[in-house]
């Protein structure tokens, strides 16, 4: 920058446009309120907020209509016949368990205490949609010596998440 050259604090050169004085009771061309910054500021928390308990709401919808759909579960007989095959693959894999359904543990009426703590009586707190799992191992694989067991999968922020529903089997013929 030249020292000969008069310095423009906004970086405008040439024909810039100058604030014009206010006239008496109106607003100088640029003005700042404090006021309509704050009350801008709370407005997008407002819509922030309102955003948030929206989203939540449709979460627990989604939540619920999953929910719905799960403890509304039948088993066919295509569902029956691809758990004998994913049993039969796991087997020749070398493996020792399938496990047939996973579901959130705040589905069984304990929220999933008893399957976490391997307590008896795990069964009858299980959801309608995993008592159709339960109820083919009882007539189909048990007979054969299959074994069923739960486990909690994942624990999300330290609390107890979604519960594995296994169809397991001892290593050799015992």
């Amino acid at each position: 920058m030249n020292a000969d050259q008069p310095s423009d604090a906004g970086g405008a050169r040439g024909n810039e446009r100058r604030a014009r004085p206010a006239a008496e009771g109106s607003r100088p061309l640029f003005f700042l309120s404090l006021d309509a910054m704050y009350a801008a500021r709370d407005e997008r928390e407002r819509r922030s907020e309102a955003a948030a308990v929206e989203a939540a709401r449709r979460e627990d919808e989604h939540r619920a209509g999953n929910r719905g759909r799960f403890e509304a579960r039948g088993l066919t007989d295509a569902d029956r016949v691809d758990t004998i095959s994913k049993v039969k693959a796991a087997f020749e894999g070398g493996q020792r368990e399938v496990m047939l359904v996973s579901f959130p543990s705040d589905y069984c009426t304990d929220g999933g205490r008893r399957i976490n703590n391997r307590l008896p009586g795990w069964q009858d707190t299980l959801p309608a949609g995993a008592r159709v799992f339960l109820e083919f191992w009882h007539d189909a694989l048990r007979p054969g010596g299959f074994g069923l067991g739960a486990r909690i999968l994942n624990f999300p922020g330290g609390v107890l998440g979604d519960v594995g529903l296994f169809v397991t089997w001892p290593e050799g013929r015992g």
